[in-house]
């Protein structure tokens, strides 16, 4: 049995083929659920501490399971980048899922909104080619917090949640207002210009495919237009073309 995970900055996803599993670091909570057979694990980490932690959890509880933990050789992606190894997982495997669905002989603009937000470029022969990396919205969240004396940190969950009943007005009528705006408004303007950069080195917008995932990816395309395509967990699914190809 295979089972793919994918170690983020903030929590991790388990995916047995059936369902997906969301647990923080160090939560063992998804162990009840796993069959007593020796499973083999795909794992992608942008979180090497927590990668540790889950390695050492497995070698004590299942020392039976086998381990695969993917960089960037052992995926089925060319990666045209100076440094590859020091590209992070999440990018790489997110580019991989893409190149599954873009059209052929075009290339693709991946935005993932996880922790970062990452806006990256598969060209039109599936070749990673690099691409940009800001602060998500939570991370600047809890910037604004640390770094100012009177701002407070702002809850994103409950703004996503917020967002999919009613829409954030530009101007904030009180802080907390004021932050959300910025936060949201500021994130949909970032991704728009930021794919247009991008895309801008490989032709132009009408160029390429754009492609959309991550933690409130759904809510915010609404803001970017009908040529943003929302696709959930291409982290996943990435790590499953992994496995298929090693098959």
């Amino acid at each position: 049995m295979n089972i793919a995970l994918d170690i983020g900055n903030t929590r991790c996803k388990l995916d047995d083929g059936a369902k997906i599993a969301i647990f923080a670091h160090g939560s063992t909570d998804f162990a009840a659920q796993l069959p007593k057979e020796p499973v083999d694990w795909w794992i992608a980490s942008v979180n090497r501490p927590a990668l540790k932690a889950f390695t050492q959890w497995a070698a004590q509880t299942r020392p039976r399971d086998v381990l695969h933990v993917l960089t960037y050789e052992t995926i089925p992606l060319r990666v045209n980048v100076e440094f590859p190894e020091r590209v992070g997982m999440d990018r790489l495997l997110a580019a991989l899922a893409v190149n599954r669905l873009r059209k052929p002989n075009r290339a693709a603009v991946v935005v993932d909104l996880g922790t970062a937000l990452k806006v990256d470029l598969v060209d039109s022969e599936g070749v990673f080619q690099g691409g940009a990396i800001a602060p998500g919205i939570r991370m600047s969240a809890i910037a604004m917090e640390q770094q100012t004396d009177a701002l407070p940190e702002l809850d994103v969950a409950p703004l996503l949640d917020e967002l999919r009943t009613q829409q954030i007005p530009a101007i904030g009528k009180n802080t907390h207002e004021a932050i959300s705006s910025g936060l949201y408004w500021g994130t949909v303007g970032m991704i728009q210009e930021l794919v247009t950069r991008v895309a801008q080195e490989y032709g132009g917008r009408d160029a390429v495919d754009v492609f959309i995932t991550g933690g409130g990816a759904e809510t915010i395309a609404r803001e970017l237009g009908p040529d943003f395509h929302c696709e959930s967990e291409l982290v996943l699914k990435g790590i499953w073309e992994t496995v298929r190809a090693h098959d």
